[in-house]
């Protein structure tokens, strides 16, 4: 077989690290270049987990192996298949990049080519400089387009890349856009327009859902969205949650994979979960927790536009933003690299042999030499550098390797479980999205938080049941909008008690005082008052009465401490009063420390209460803290 290679050079007026994020797409790429999508599966090949691909192009059975791309951000990429079925014997693309007028743009050198015989190999070289030539302008035309692009080392430059790209569109750099179904989208889209979401943002995702490309509104990440939007991460989640009760987006959940980050698997409803899932590319089962590994994903209604985005390339290294840098090197090999490596923590894995290392990066090293062995991955960095790092890695194991060099501080804009638990539009919404009967989906952390009302025996007998009763009434609406207000949402009501969930501590805590100071402002001459226990830790999801519910110890000690509570106080543990976060949230309210034992719990625990006196700020700025006010049980 003969290798037909077609090669295009060419300069792009946007930093190096934005253009290798879209160059280095291999989905975008072959799709741009004319090639069959296909379907893949895994299969073993001596120590290594490979895909095995299958595609029909032109009447022709197309079979081939896809080893593990190479790449270094902003620098390379290059790939690989080794055809089993079909009249090519291989086919591979490769891209380098270098600055050009000190990194004002880029020059890329791309070359495409396979190993077939003459007229094949004549036909596709003719196919793949078309297509080089095409994609290279679209990229060109999206990218040198946008205003003041710049690239940050720490955030991934595929991330950056797709904000750019949501603001331009080329058919050969973005992918194919169906028409959407006008009437469908203005009906819906009307009703929108009557839902509790800003303006602006519902034409925002309106015109999302309209014109762009099918790639991008097949899976729809809300906090991505509002990272490009500049809006905030949970108006924008709130607008998709609308958007899918009116019928203009679906509701799926993704479950993403704790090593790879990749989604494994996705489900249309939180009632098809199971306990554990399964990821192909690592060969790993693993329990399933909610909090960490379930992601919430909008796709666009099939009846406002039926997309259907192919796979063409799934070993694209836009598939792991993440992932710095993904080298191969046969068994006694060793390669150099220049690398930009990000400050910070980076993680090294292998992909077969589940060998790890984690470095800490104060500042950037000169060097980093890295020595794979057959069990350990040893990395000593030295000296240090403003630029690029050395990177010399050594294969000392028996096998080959495929190294992954990943960020591991950085975490992608995903809507996962507790965020969007803690929505109270999830929980009106979609009161029956809830994980099947009798699974327990683990919740890495929540935040909780336990109110009762004290004093409502006396009002009913004092008022009368019907009046009684009306008060008791708002005091449910004047809680409910406290905690929607910060973020939180309404798990349950239980007689006179109230159990929300938040995302975060700080969040409960705020939302704790403010509940207090609304109802005491309207009740508490009437000689009702709000108690509240807040807590955090982790804790079990489950449905109960068609509701999502949790349960566990973290759900036990925060309703205790709700018990210990005084009328217009928040307790705490005292450990968790003394958080920094908590801090400028409870400074200068009058506390009270004490010792008690908790229901179900041995030993005797040291807990804080908080009473939530209002603080006002006078002319010079200094926080002047009221004085406590009476209470009943104080």
């Amino acid at each position: 077989m003969t290798t037909y290679a077609a090669e295009l050079e060419r300069v792009i007026k946007a930093p190096r690290s934005l253009v290798w994020a879209v160059v280095s797409d291999t989905n975008r790429w072959d799709r741009a270049a004319g090639l069959a999508p296909a379907k893949y599966a895994w299969i073993k090949e001596g120590s290594a987990n490979l895909r095995l691909a299958k595609a029909k192009e032109l009447g022709l059975e197309l079979e081939w192996i896809e080893p593990p791309y190479q790449w270094i951000e902003g620098v390379m990429v290059e790939g690989l298949r080794r055809f089993r079925k079909g009249p090519l014997s291989a086919g591979g693309f490769r891209v380098t990049l270098e600055d050009v007028d000190g990194g004002g743009a880029t020059r890329v050198k791309a070359r495409a080519y396979v190993e077939s015989g003459w007229l094949v190999g004549q036909m596709q070289k003719m196919k793949f400089a078309s297509a080089l030539q095409r994609y290279l302008a679209g990229i060109a035309s999206v990218l040198e387009g946008s205003a003041g692009a710049t690239s940050v080392l720490d955030e991934p430059a595929v991330v950056q890349a797709r904000r750019l790209l949501a603001g331009g569109y080329d058919e050969a750099a973005s992918g194919p856009h169906t028409p959407s179904d006008v009437a469908q989208l203005e009906s819906r889209a009307a009703r929108m327009a009557e839902r509790p979401v800003k303006k602006e943002l519902v034409d925002r995702v309106i015109a999302f859902l309209r014109d762009r490309p099918d790639e991008e509104v097949s899976q729809i990440r809300p906090f991505e969205l509002a990272r490009t939007w500049n809006a905030d991460r949970r108006d924008v989640l709130r607008a998709f949650l609308y958007a899918t009760e009116v019928g203009l987006t679906n509701l799926s959940w993704q479950i993403n994979c704790p090593v790879c980050r990749v989604g494994a698997s996705v489900i249309d409803t939180l009632g098809d979960l199971g306990n554990k899932s399964h990821c192909g590319a690592c060969e790993i089962d693993y329990e399933v927790d909610f909090a960490k590994h379930v992601e919430a994903v909008f796709p666009v209604s099939e009846a406002v536009r039926r997309v259907s985005p192919s796979l063409y390339c799934a070993s694209s290294p836009a598939f792991l933003p993440h992932v710095l840098a993904q080298l191969r090197l046969d068994p006694g090999g060793t390669a150099t690299h220049a690398m930009e490596i990000p400050h910070g923590s980076l993680h090294l894995r292998t992909l077969w042999q589940r060998r790890t290392a984690d470095v800490e990066l104060g500042e950037r090293p000169a060097k980093l030499a890295v020595t794979v062995g057959d069990a350990h991955i040893e990395v000593i960095p030295s000296g240090a550098t403003t630029s690029k790092t050395e990177v010399v890695v050594t294969n000392a194991s028996k096998d080959e390797v495929a190294l992954l060099f990943e960020r591991s501080a950085w975490s992608a804009d995903a809507v996962l479980g507790t965020a969007i638990a803690s929505m109270p539009e999830f929980a009106n919404l979609f009161a029956t999205e809830a994980p099947a009967a009798g699974v327990e989906l683990k919740v890495g952390h929540v935040a909780l938080l336990f109110s009762d009302l004290t004093g409502s025996t006396a009002l009913y007998e004092k008022v009368g049941d019907a009046k009684a009763f009306a008060i008791v009434e708002d005091h449910f609406r004047i809680c409910e909008a406290e905690i929607a207000r910060y973020g939180g949402a309404i798990v349950k009501t239980m007689g006179d008690a109230v159990m929300a969930s938040f995302a975060t501590l700080d969040d409960a805590a705020r939302a704790a005082l403010a509940m207090i100071r609304a109802h005491d402002a309207k009740y508490q001459a009437q000689g009702l008052g709000v108690k509240i226990g807040i807590h955090a830790g982790p804790s079990l999801m489950v449905r109960a009465n068609e509701r999502l519910d949790y349960f566990g110890t973290t759900v036990n000690v925060t309703a205790r401490l709700q018990a210990q509570a005084a009328a217009s106080e928040v307790v705490l543990t005292a450990e968790n009063a003394r958080s920094p976060l908590l801090h400028p949230v409870f400074a200068d309210l009058p506390e009270r420390a004490f010792d008690a034992h908790l229901k179900g719990i041995k030993e005797t625990q040291k807990l804080v209460g908080f009473e939530a006196v209002e603080r006002a700020v006078d002319r010079s700025g200094v926080v002047n803290v009221d004085e406590p006010r009476a209470s009943s049980t104080r």
